[in-house]
């Protein structure tokens, strides 16, 4: 369904807002401070002149993928695919499915299914402002990850308990990172709630606030974002250059005042932050995003396009990028802000390949408040620089394989085969691969060569060799397990990978005479291996014998190539003695050779 977008500049009706010379945007926080027990989105409404930088509107999908490198990722193949992002929201948006729909038609990209769960139940009531919430959270997490799975749990209310309820919902639906842009009151209360943040292989994402620091003494920050089990997502304000082609790139960013930022009264400082944070409590926020509404994103809620701001905005869209990140992964999940810090360079410096490190703007007026190099109480480790980011939070895995084939050779004792191994890297490994070859059976003189080899990585990702075997004429028959191990250093562990193959020994034939003919022969007998060279054979080809007495011997091909046919032939218990017979070989396509007087059975 497609409706026509009016932008607007509040929830209950429509102007026409133009820029007037360097207003000021005028913004409506949409809720007031947080309660204890209860939980309010950070979320603000621009009304206008919408943004003072110049782009006259709401930030557009296209825009915010090309400011923070988002379209590189997606173009290099990281889209999301096979996750699932929960977002955690009370009383929810009855029309979000359309709301999404007509967003993805507004910015012109494909819309996908809402899978929407009410844990506790259908709530009685609804909010306006937690609507436009949630229409944010979904829509923005959909433009960052599109082929994501976004999971709505929906909250009977935005009490806690409720919430966490929900929370617990979107990880029994395999959530693998949840996004909260809602937050509350800290106290000494809120630690009992943090195994709710504690499941393995998810991370929990929430935004840190909209009112700067709280207070010049206790509580600082809002919670959840102050748990140490959390990735807290400051504000920003984010100003672009558009270019000569139409596209946009990152021009500037500095902290927004109203980022919710400090440090926690009830949280030391975790691990992760030992070497960024100076003080001894936890730091929020973590991380940054646009926030300010003056330099808002266009948001969907009904027939109307908003201009949104806050660190709501945030928080969806750090939860995307880590599903980005999971989807790019060979395997497991981003370890939260474990992961997150240990990519953000050696502290106190902010690594360029992963963040943009804002060192501008403050959130209140002491000096903790004001944003510097490296970490900062307003913007954390500042904001994503995608392509890095991504790329570091999902690691390539180095590896390699090793291969044999045939996965099986049969050979008459005292004969010989050869095998092909084929070893190859993958995940960027570059190491050494030690290569030994080993027989199951150690007495019954079967011989490989080479024995073993090195192959080293570093200018190739692949190598192919030939093992050659060889028997005795003293070999049992029976069937052999030939090994080829390889073993490398990778990460300072030692990895091993095998490849096997058999080798099957058989018993001369009785009762039948080997025929020679040049350049090729045939061995055949009751029932043991024909190989017979030639030329030009074809899958399908078919192996019969013509111009002999009595019963004619029959053969099963098992193996063709182009240069060779193989399989077994069975001579007939009433076969006459003494009979030659000549062997035709027929392609599908009714091209045929005959060897003359090729086999005799005695």
């Amino acid at each position: 369904m497609n409706t026509k977008i009016i932008v607007v500049n509040c929830l209950a009706f429509s102007l026409t807002v133009a820029l007037s010379g360097n207003a000021v945007a005028r913004s409506i926080r949409l809720f007031g401070p947080p309660a204890r027990g209860y939980a309010r989105p950070p979320i603000l409404l621009n009304t206008g002149p919408f943004d003072v930088n110049g782009n006259l509107g709401p930030y557009s999908v296209t825009q915010i993928r090309e400011a923070y490198g988002v379209d590189l990722v997606l173009a290099a193949g990281a889209t999301g695919s096979r996750q699932i992002i929960g977002i955690v929201d009370a009383y929810g948006d009855n029309s979000i499915q359309s709301d999404l729909n007509n967003f993805c038609s507004y910015y012109g990209i494909p819309s996908t299914t809402v899978q929407v769960d009410y844990p506790g139940g259908k709530p009685r009531g609804g909010s306006s402002g937690w609507a436009l919430e949630t229409a944010l959270d979904v829509e923005w997490a959909h433009a960052i990850a599109p082929d994501a799975t976004i999971q709505l749990e929906v909250a009977k209310s935005s009490s806690d308990a409720d919430l966490l309820a929900a929370v617990d919902a979107a990880v029994a639906h395999g959530a693998k990172v949840v996004s909260m842009s809602w937050g509350g009151q800290e106290d000494s209360s809120v630690t009992a709630y943090d195994k709710h943040f504690q499941a393995s292989g998810v991370t929990f994402v929430a935004s840190s606030g909209d009112s700067g620091e709280l207070t010049n003494t206790t509580p600082d920050v809002e919670w959840p974002a102050s748990s140490q089990y959390v990735v807290g997502v400051g504000g920003t304000s984010l100003a672009l250059t558009t270019n000569s082609d139409g596209t946009y790139t990152y021009a500037s960013e500095n902290a927004w005042s109203s980022s919710g930022g400090g440090l926690s009264s009830v949280y030391l400082r975790p691990s992760w932050q030992n070497t960024w944070n100076t003080y001894g409590s936890r730091g929020v926020p973590d991380v940054a995003y646009v926030g300010d509404p003056s330099t808002g994103v266009g948001v969907v809620y009904g027939p109307f396009l908003y201009e949104v701001g806050g660190t709501s905005v945030g928080a969806p869209q750090w939860a995307a990028l880590i599903a980005l990140a999971n989807s790019a992964r060979t395997s497991g999940t981003v370890n939260g802000n474990s992961d997150i810090y240990a990519v953000a360079g050696a502290a106190p410096n902010i690594s360029t390949s992963t963040f943009f490190d804002i060192i501008g703007g403050a959130n209140g007026a002491e000096p903790d408040d004001e944003c510097a190099a490296g970490y900062d109480l307003v913007t954390g480790l500042g904001s994503p620089f995608a392509p890095g980011l991504v790329s570091a939070l999902a690691p390539s895995n180095p590896d390699f394989a090793v291969s044999v084939t045939p996965g099986s050779n049969t050979v008459a004792p005292g004969g010989g085969t050869t095998y092909n191994v084929s070893v190859a890297s993958s995940g960027g490994f570059t190491g050494t691969v030690n290569l030994v070859a080993t027989v199951s059976s150690t007495t019954a003189g079967i011989t490989v060569s080479p024995s073993s080899t090195l192959v080293d990585f570093s200018s190739t990702s692949s190598s192919t060799y030939t093992l050659t075997v060889g028997t005795l004429g003293s070999t049992p028959a029976g069937t052999y397990s030939i090994t080829v191990s390889g073993t490398a250093t990778i990460n300072s562990a030692t990895v091993t990978r095998d490849a096997t193959a058999d080798l099957v020994v058989a018993n001369p034939p009785t009762g039948v005479t080997i025929d020679s003919f040049s350049p090729t022969s045939i061995q055949v007998g009751a029932t043991v291996l024909m190989s017979i060279g030639g030329s030009g054979f074809e899958s399908g080809a078919t192996v019969s014998f013509v111009n002999g007495k009595g019963p004619a011997p029959t053969a099963s091909v098992t193996t063709v190539s182009s240069t060779s046919i193989g399989g077994n032939v069975t001579a007939s218990n009433h076969a006459k003695s003494g009979t030659v017979w000549d062997v035709v070989l027929t392609n599908p396509d009714g091209g045929t050779a005959t060897l003359a007087g090729a086999l005799t059975v005695n």
